[in-house]
């Protein structure tokens, strides 16, 4: 029997889990990006600029939890627009990327995410869009597309977790290709990253272990 089936309860809540705190993942990603790149920011624009998308940005993130983010979307477009090289205005397209997403909408969720791929001012930034449009476009079936964006991403300068999550999309796309072998060696490189988020952990653990079966 498949261990999808035997641990069904775990896979759900590791599911559960992953869907919840997505939004929370990035957000916390964007924090961490944004303390520094908002702030060589501020300093080579003006300072009331700086300030003033930092403030969207924060209202859009609570807007975001709140489930009220398409109400105010508008003003984030607007920054976006205005100050493409902002580092708040790619944190912003991809809430908005992200908020397409769920509500169906692949085009201007792809749309989005290939704005980010050509502004983004960081690459732990664009790190997130690259591994979210991989997935649409395997769910898709866009296989060939999927492979040649995963292929092209620069591991120099990510962080030793950002190298773990890397390495999970890249299993996942082997796996939906039918490649177990290499899905299999993407999930064990995932288990062997001591950075690795507990949650990309327990899914490339379970995954490994049905593969095993």
């Amino acid at each position: 029997m498949s261990r999808y089936e035997t641990d069904e309860d775990q896979v759900e809540v590791i599911k559960q889990w992953w869907q919840k705190n997505g939004t929370q993942l990035l957000s916390g990603i964007l924090v961490v990006v944004l303390a520094w790149s908002g702030w060589t920011y501020w300093q080579n624009t003006k300072l009331n600029e700086g300030l003033k998308a930092s403030a969207m940005f924060e209202m859009l993130q609570i807007r975001q939890q709140q489930g009220t983010f398409g109400e105010a979307m508008r003003e984030g477009l607007t920054l976006m627009e205005e100050h493409p090289d902002s580092p708040y205005s790619t944190g912003i397209a991809l809430m908005v990327a992200k908020h397409y997403f769920e509500k169906g909408e692949l085009g201007l969720a792809i749309e989005n995410y290939q704005w980010v791929l050509k502004h983004a001012p960081d690459a732990s930034l664009k790190l997130v869009a690259q591994l979210r449009l991989a997935t649409i476009y395997s769910d898709q079936q866009r296989f060939e597309e999927a492979q040649q964006l995963l292929s092209s991403i620069d591991e120099q300068p990510l962080a030793a977790s950002e190298k773990a999550n890397l390495a999970f999309y890249r299993a996942e796309l082997a796996f939906n290709q039918g490649d177990l072998a290499a899905a299999k060696a993407g999930y064990q490189s995932v288990l062997d990253n001591n950075a690795a988020v507990d949650a990309i952990q327990n899914m490339a653990s379970i995954k490994l272990a049905d593969l095993a079966e």
